[in-house]
């Protein structure tokens, strides 16, 4: 099995712990993980050039580093998304790459390889609810198409691991230990979504339209791969 991991900050604070316990109660010797640290291993701010969507991914500016991990991302089982609540949301370093990862949202040219995976979404606060967040990157990938995506939020009451209370800490590792669990045996069995399916289908008529001819890169992605007459991205 193989997992990426995208920490949405470089520094390994308590978000990072909520992530090394998921994948302590995931991963087995044989489990390959590729992490990726935000800002850092990621792209500058999008400059809303269009370049992906109408001349293909790899003339965005930012393809040097946007490539290695939405490759990674589709090569993946299991997809992390990890980010602290920073002002009610996901930190700047991983809105930036998500809107770099608009061209594969499923109105555009999705991976069909996304419609099998299981994500997990991880974000911790030091009081502030962070549900948001974590519904926030949830609805990120499954507009790449992904049927399942567990949530991850967790109020520490710390400013750091460092500062976790006991019981604190317990909790976290309850609630890591759980998600690990349920993510392992969904992927185990991967399936597409009801919900997949439907936007699928809804973009595929979208794409066979004639207007569908104002933007030939997306339309020629689904029409080479069939996906405009019977093929299907979920099924072999």
């Amino acid at each position: 099995m193989k997992i990426t991991v995208i920490h949405g900050q470089s520094h390994k604070g308590m978000t990072y712990t909520m992530t090394k316990e998921v994948l302590k109660n995931l991963i087995t010797e044989t489990d390959e993980v590729i992490e990726f640290f935000l800002p850092k291993d990621g792209p500058d701010f999008c400059v809303g050039c269009n370049s992906c969507f109408l001349k293909g991914e790899e003339h965005c500016p930012g393809a040097e580093k946007v490539q290695p991990i939405i490759k990674s991302m589709e090569a993946s089982d299991i997809i992390i998304l990890d980010t602290p609540n920073y002002v009610m949301e996901m930190s700047g370093g991983m809105k930036s790459l998500m809107d770099h990862l608009a061209y594969r949202w499923i109105t555009h040219r999705p991976s069909g390889k996304m419609f099998t995976k299981v994500g997990v979404t991880i974000c911790s606060s030091a009081g502030a609810p962070c549900g948001h967040t974590t519904r926030s990157m949830v609805k990120q990938l499954k507009w790449m198409g992904m049927p399942k995506v567990y949530q991850f939020p967790f109020i520490c009451n710390a400013l750091n691991a460092n500062n976790l209370s006991q019981k604190k800490r317990e909790e976290m590792e309850r609630q890591a230990k759980k998600i690990a669990e349920k993510t392992k045996k969904r992927a185990a069995h991967p399936k597409t979504s009801l919900r997949g399916k439907l936007f699928f289908n809804i973009f595929r008529k979208m794409q066979m339209a004639p207007d569908a001819s104002w933007n030939p890169t997306d339309r020629d992605w689904w029409v080479s791969r069939g996906w405009t007459k019977d093929v299907r991205p979920w099924k072999k």
